[in-house]
């Protein structure tokens, strides 16, 4: 059987498939057929090269183009490189062996970050302190029943009294407002945006900026002081009339725990910054020309507990201090106190052990009768204000050593830190007349203000420029700016 192809048949030069010889366009490969000599050549036979612009460009210009991009990139690189500066220095070396970042030994407290292997306080940005040559406003007369004064802010200052809180100008004295939900008030502590005012049997919990009283707590007794740990997470109220002493959360308020001290009267409380240390004593500073009670000197105690921890799953190991213990400093990192020994004007220096032991390291002489001490994170010093010594020391809290004695000649009622760490403001009364000393502690100088009445106590604002200075004799106060 003949196998030779019909004349009227041919075969695509694409595909080399047999088509019809009337057909245009190639029902296979849809390309033009072209013409296919069937006597030259066999149907196995490749067929002629298809036009640039029909065959090769068409199925290979993608790789093409491709290929020339690529190319044309390497060409500029290579370029680029050698025309770049210094392209065929040697490269530099090192002018020294690479060091080490330094890192502090121990544990910064809070508000400090390790520069250099040193912890270096971080001022915040919104406080200062009292200028150089400040303006006395005053005296502003006060209800003859007041208990305590706070200022909260530049404009405004908050009196305790029976009838309430008052709310006045800090400029002029003018009355503003009365808290009338809050009688009875006495003692005024700040806690952040909130004021906690004492009273006999409860703490109001007021609202700085809208002068209201959200709640109050019932605690069953007086207050006799407040400690706020650096977190700001919760508050110990000492309360001698119940021998106790409670701990309040301060993001909603309210008691959480309450640790039981037998029959001790328990006063001043410190704790440290991280909440899981405190110590409480029976201390009391007594009245003007008063001895101080028996609980205190004969009897007197201190105690170490867990503020964190509830009080069943611990121990409140007591131990004897017969020398009242009028005050307490715990550091920040809680391996370290200080207790002021008033009957022998003595600082007693102790350490705490991870066990919740407490250990005596030694005893430091101060001036005579110290009765409060106060925290300098500034310089990571402590300022010791002193009755019958009529002075200030500086105690070096890395050495434990006494830096300075600054000497004031008249008794120290009373003693203040600016929040920038770089002033103290102390109120010194004599007779029927006073000064206020604003001391710089990086020189350890003083510089007195005059005052027509005796001066006993001394409240800064949040931001350090505003002093408030009160007279618990004459019923007065004065505004420093």
């Amino acid at each position: 059987m003949s196998t030779e192809p019909k004349r009227d048949d041919t075969r695509c030069v694409v595909c080399l498939e047999r088509i019809g010889s009337e057909q245009q366009v190639c029902p296979h490969c849809d390309e033009h057929p072209g013409q296919f000599d069937f006597a030259a050549a066999s149907p196995a036979s490749v067929a002629p090269p298809p036009t640039l612009r029909e065959g090769w460009w068409r199925q290979h210009w993608r790789p093409t183009v491709t290929i020339g991009l690529v190319g044309s990139l390497l060409v500029a690189g290579i370029a680029l490189r050698h025309l770049a500066p210094e392209r065929y220095q040697p490269p530099r070396r090192l002018s020294g062996p690479a060091t080490a970042k330094a890192v502090c030994d121990n544990p910064c407290w809070a508000s400090e970050s390790c520069q250099l292997g040193k912890c270096v306080w971080q001022t915040p940005n919104d406080v200062a302190h009292l200028g150089n040559s400040p303006r006395i406003a005053g005296p502003i007369q006060l209800p003859d029943d007041f208990v305590d004064a706070l200022v909260l802010d530049e404009e405004r200052i908050a009196v305790s009294h029976l009838h309430g809180v008052q709310i006045i100008n800090a400029r002029n004295g003018q009355l503003r407002s009365l808290i009338s939900d809050a009688p009875q008030a006495q003692k005024l502590f700040r806690v952040g945006k909130m004021i906690y005012a004492s009273a006999p049997e409860r703490i109001y919990v007021i609202d700085a900026a809208s002068e209201r009283v959200l709640k109050s707590l019932e605690m069953g007794g007086a207050i006799d002081s407040f400690s706020l740990g650096a977190a700001g997470w919760r508050v110990t109220a000492s309360i001698p009339s119940v021998r106790s002493a409670a701990i309040i959360a301060t993001d909603y308020h309210a008691e959480i725990s309450r640790f039981h001290f037998g029959d001790d009267p328990v006063g001043p409380v410190a704790i440290d910054d991280s909440g899981k240390r405190a110590i409480v004593t029976t201390g009391r500073v007594p009245l003007g020309g008063m001895d101080p009670p028996a609980i205190a000197t004969r009897y007197g105690a201190m105690y170490g507990f867990d503020p964190s921890r509830l009080p069943t799953q611990q121990d409140r190991v007591r131990s004897a201090m017969t020398e009242n213990a009028v005050d307490i400093l715990m550091l920040p990192d809680g391996k370290t106190s200080y207790l002021l020994l008033r009957k022998s004007s003595e600082i007693l220096v102790q350490q705490h052990q991870p066990s919740g032991t407490v250990r005596q390291v030694r005893r430091l002489d101060t001036c005579e009768q110290p009765e409060a001490v106060r925290l300098v994170r500034r310089s990571r010093r402590a300022l010791v204000r002193c009755n019958a010594g009529h002075a200030i020391d500086v105690i070096d809290l890395d050495t434990h050593e006494r830096h300075q004695r600054i000497a004031l000649g008249v008794r120290v009622s009373d003693l203040a830190i600016s929040p920038d760490g770089t002033q103290a403001i102390a109120a010194l009364p004599q007779g029927k007349k006073g000064a206020i000393a604003v001391i710089d502690l990086s020189e350890g100088t003083a510089r007195l203000h005059s005052l027509p009445a005796e001066p006993h106590r001394v409240r800064l604002s949040p931001k350090g420029t505003t002093v408030l200075v009160l007279s618990d004799r004459s019923k007065v106060a004065w505004v420093l700016k």
